[in-house]
């Protein structure tokens, strides 16, 4: 069971996120994201540092909730990422997207 953990601060929503992270995996992060939307945030960092297992199923999450912050003119940043994560986000081929570019990897500047 994946969980995840919202901490509010003003302009930035950081969703913890811990566990497996795998198919079927919960909406809980898809419904985290729709609730720190509502709320008008203008920042989401995502913390997967807890993250202890990841499937093609966690990446499509992932690519998921980047595409409902882009919608909704969000920047959405990962802050913490295992090098098992790294690695599966490289064999899909989603490494420029998920991790190198600006609006996903922290500290580099939007």
């Amino acid at each position: 069971m994946t969980y995840v953990r919202v901490e509010r601060s003003p302009g930035v929503s950081i969703l913890h996120i811990s566990g497996p992270f795998l198919v079927p995996i919960s909406r809980d992060l898809e419904s985290a994201v729709h609730a720190v939307l509502r709320g008008g945030v203008g920042r989401i960092e995502l913390n997967l540092a807890a993250v202890s297992a990841l499937d093609a199923g966690g990446v499509g999450e992932l690519v998921q909730v980047y595409n409902l912050a882009a919608a909704a003119h969000c920047v959405l940043r990962i802050v913490s990422t295992p090098a098992r994560v790294q690695e599966l986000v490289c064999k899909v081929g989603l490494f420029d997207l998920l991790i190198k570019d600006a609006r996903w990897w922290w500290p580099q500047a939007v």
